[in-house]
């Protein structure tokens, strides 16, 4: 049903109208919260509330504290992997820095890097958060650093907004920017999401075809891409990466959870330069 009217809305082209609507709504709903969290944590710099709403939603301390748990549940993940110590890491589409903003008090002695396609998340990070370098990137690659730089590389839910062809190019540009056995922390959807696909789409899915809802344009949270564990699994070895971590989380709270894919760069694979 919500499937349905997210499409109805879409064809009518009222999508972005009541994306409008319901920002201003929820904004009014959590304006004592702010006040809370403000007058509780006077120092921490919030992003402006739409860049909230548009990456994450607006819940202060799930942004702010939250983002510290997210963080930190990250690099105890790949700390199994990786020795962490004098690293360069780029969180990849790192938005309004939920969990960016934490991460150079989580590794020490490492250079952070973060990068995103919205040049207001981009320009915002760079004046109000410390010890950290943003670049601007497109929506389609190239990424604005040499080749075989990163020692780790994480990115949670951003190939769930991008298309099919884009997951491939995107592969192949994480590739490039990677050291050799270099690291990455990647979420998709997988088995827990089904519940939001049609039959069809299920029938599609389990068969280990990608799958995509593009109400919006890509990149944006409403534009939604399903990765089935066979997809994924190809997409990784064909660009040059190891799986070393495939981890299903399920529904948890009664919300579908995103899996968890940890990669390991093995190989260089030819990229073009266009920059």
């Amino acid at each position: 049903m919500k499937k349905t009217l997210k499409k109805t809305i879409t064809l009518l082209g009222l999508l972005s109208i009541a994306e409008k609507i319901n920002f201003y709504k929820i904004q009014f709903q959590n304006r004592n919260k702010k006040k809370k969290f403000i007058l509780q944590n006077p120092t921490i710099k919030l992003p402006p509330d739409f860049y909230l709403y548009e990456t994450f939603g607006l819940n202060y301390d799930k942004y702010y504290y939250g983002g510290k748990e997210t963080a930190e549940w990250i690099f105890n993940h790949l700390k199994k992997h990786i020795n962490l110590k004098k690293t360069k890491v780029l969180d990849w589409g790192c938005g309004p820095a939920r969990i960016l903003r934490h991460v150079p008090n989580i590794i020490k002695d490492s250079t952070i890097f973060g990068s995103d396609y919205n040049k207001e998340y981009v320009d915002w990070c760079t004046k109000n958060i410390p010890n950290i370098i943003v670049k601007k990137n497109n929506l389609a690659p190239q990424l604005s650093f040499n080749d075989n730089y990163f020692n780790v590389i994480y990115s949670i839910s951003i190939f769930t907004h991008l298309s099919e062809k884009m997951h491939h190019e995107w592969m192949r540009e994480l590739n490039r920017v990677s050291k050799k056995d270099a690291v990455l922390f990647i979420t998709t959807h997988g088995n827990a999401s089904k519940s939001r696909l049609s039959p069809q789409e299920q029938i599609n899915f389990d068969k280990g075809l990608f799958v995509e809802h593009n109400y919006k344009v890509e990149g944006n949270r409403l534009y939604a891409s399903y990765q089935p564990k066979k997809f994924f699994k190809n997409l990784s070895i064909s660009n040059g990466f190891t799986i070393l971590e495939h981890i299903e989380r399920g529904i948890i709270n009664g919300k579908p959870t995103q899996d968890i894919w940890i990669i390991k760069k093995t190989e260089n694979v030819l990229v073009k330069k266009e920059f």
